[in-house]
């Protein structure tokens, strides 16, 4: 003898698989939204690393091998980075007592440096406090 199934016991409907399926689809999609973020923005950092390394060297250079003079410099390093740096005369509230022969003076120097990425000009700045005796 057979038992007879009963309307409610026979499994999914297929507005129920249709409901899934449509649910899933919708974590698919924010899944992969949310890994193309996560790509670009790692796009985006691998490519800030060598302007920033640039940056960075020029900015460590001022003051140990090329002089602290106030005026600017510009100039593009091998992998195409534009470098310009910025020395200026820090103006600081009691400069009377620094313009003294052999007393230290503060220079604010600036880094930036310019690149193109994705076809669109991007740059970032350092900018740095410096103390050196002011040369004549």
């Amino acid at each position: 003898m057979r038992a007879k199934a009963g309307r409610g016991e026979a499994g999914f409907t297929l507005i129920e698989v249709v409901v899934a399926l449509a649910l899933l689809g919708l974590v698919l999609a924010l899944l992969a939204g949310s890994l193309r973020n996560g790509l670009v923005g790692a796009s985006r950092a691998a490519a800030i690393t060598p302007p920033l390394a640039v940056a960075e060297a020029k900015l460590a250079a001022i003051g140990v091998t090329e002089p602290l003079i106030a005026g600017d410099t510009s100039g593009e390093d091998a992998s195409g980075v534009r470098w310009r740096v910025s020395v200026a005369d820090y103006d600081d509230e009691g400069s009377a007592a620094s313009e003294a022969p052999g007393v230290p003076r503060l220079y604010r120097v600036t880094v930036t440096a310019t690149w193109t990425q994705g076809g669109a000009p991007r740059s970032l700045s350092l900018d740095t406090l410096r103390l050196a005796v002011r040369r004549p």
